[in-house]
């Protein structure tokens, strides 16, 4: 369900995109290459319509898809590795306390005695 739920939105992610970039704007944009086949087939002003309301429904697709994803991962049982397993174990293992010596201070002994044989 996962992979095909993903399949869809990178289809619609790549429309989105594509629909974005073959439309007319100042700066004339991609839609030189499709420009003559659609102003033949939708008319002068009808591509550029047309255009927006593809954009217009490919970006709502894009946002129920985003929710969907949501949804469906937030439900999803979460994959557990055995690593991840044995940290779980180790954390609920209870360490025993063990009592500390208090630090002393070492004496140094500031001249050396020497030992006779």
């Amino acid at each position: 369900m996962i992979l095909t739920l993903m399949i869809i939105h990178i289809v619609i992610s790549a429309a989105l995109v594509l629909s974005i970039l073959v439309q007319s704007s100042k700066g004339g944009a991609l839609d030189g290459l499709v420009g003559g086949a659609a102003v033949n087939a939708l008319g002068g002003q009808g591509a550029s319509k047309f255009m927006k309301k593809a954009t217009t429904v490919l970006a709502v697709l894009f946002t129920v898809s985003c929710i969907m994803f949501t949804v469906t991962l937030r439900d999803a049982k979460p994959s557990s590795s055995k690593a991840l397993d044995m940290l779980k174990e180790d954390a609920k293992k209870e360490v025993p306390v063990t009592e500390t010596q208090p630090l002393t201070e070492e004496v140094i002994p500031t001249e050396a005695t020497e030992t006779t044989e």
